[in-house]
């Protein structure tokens, strides 16, 4: 399956974690796309050592099989962030 990735901007790193506690609560009829049955999932670079204060990976994306589902999971989350 030919997967679509969106990077996530460095500054947001420390979210990841909170994002996908989001993403993973979700219905999966959101984080799953209905049309190729594949979930949205966030995905990071290799751990790199010594990073002290900052994020242990150099990059991260979030993955899935079309952008309408990062699309659609992206609103999701952002919905879930207003609301609390």
């Amino acid at each position: 399956m030919i997967t679509v990735q969106r990077a996530i901007n460095p500054a947001g790193f420390t979210a990841i974690p909170r994002i996908r506690d989001l993403i993973n609560n979700l219905h999966q009829d959101v984080r799953v796309c209905v049309q190729h049955d594949e979930p949205v999932v966030i995905r990071e670079s290799e751990f790199l050592l010594n990073q002290h204060s900052a994020a242990p990976f150099a990059k991260a994306a979030v993955f899935a099989c079309c952008d309408a589902a990062i699309d659609k999971v992206i609103f999701a989350v952002e919905t879930q962030t207003v609301r609390k």
